[in-house]
């Protein structure tokens, strides 16, 4: 009798073990209600050699899947279109060649399972900046030197996507290289293609 209650005690310490990899499995993943959105900035500004250039700029993305993997450096999607208008400062033009960019997944922040926000990568990132009264310069993002965006999560909704100024984008050419690089500022609202929130959960 002593023998079978010990099988039984293993039998259910077993069962509980299982249960506990499955739920740590699972919590690795992120789900979101909604492959497609779009992002809009009114307006986005590039900021090199102490110049600004200042536009209104609408992302077209779309991530793989519903459910994302959190795996630093993963790509989880593409931004399909992208679009320039109403500059201040300078101007600014996509060289729509290049699309589709690369999104990758660069981590989050809160304490599980409550997400605050979701670091992502944009790498392909091109387009034509001229400040007013200089010379226009080619911005890349590179796997090297990524466009990164912090999506800022309140109750499970993503409330709007935030450039990351501390990532800097090289510029291109002969004279321009010399100016160092430039990098993003600006706030970004999130919507589904129907005009709806974007959530994201843990699963």
């Amino acid at each position: 009798m002593h023998k079978r209650s010990k099988l039984i005690f293993a039998g259910l310490a077993a069962a509980m073990l299982l249960s506990l990899g499955v739920s740590s499995a699972s919590a690795r993943n992120l789900s979101v209600n909604e492959q497609s959105s779009n992002i809009v900035w009114t307006p986005l500004e590039f900021v090199a050699g102490g110049r600004t250039v200042s536009c209104n700029v609408t992302l077209e993305t779309r991530f793989h899947y519903r459910t994302i993997v959190k795996s630093s450096g993963a790509l989880i999607g593409f931004v399909n279109r992208a679009t320039v208008n109403t500059c201040t400062g300078g101007s600014a033009t996509v060289l729509s060649a290049t699309l589709p960019w690369h999104i990758t997944y660069g981590g989050f922040s809160g304490t599980l399972p409550n997400i605050t926000a979701i670091r992502l990568n944009l790498i392909g990132t091109s387009f034509l900046v001229q400040p007013n009264e200089s010379i226009a310069c080619l911005a890349r993002s590179t796997a090297a030197n990524p466009a990164r965006g912090i999506a800022n999560v309140a109750g499970g909704v993503i409330t709007g996507l935030r450039a990351d100024e501390t990532a800097t984008i090289p510029l291109e050419g002969f004279i321009c290289a010399f100016g160092g690089s430039g990098s993003f500022r600006g706030t970004g609202s999130v919507r589904t293609p129907g005009g709806g929130n974007v959530t994201v959960r843990l699963i």
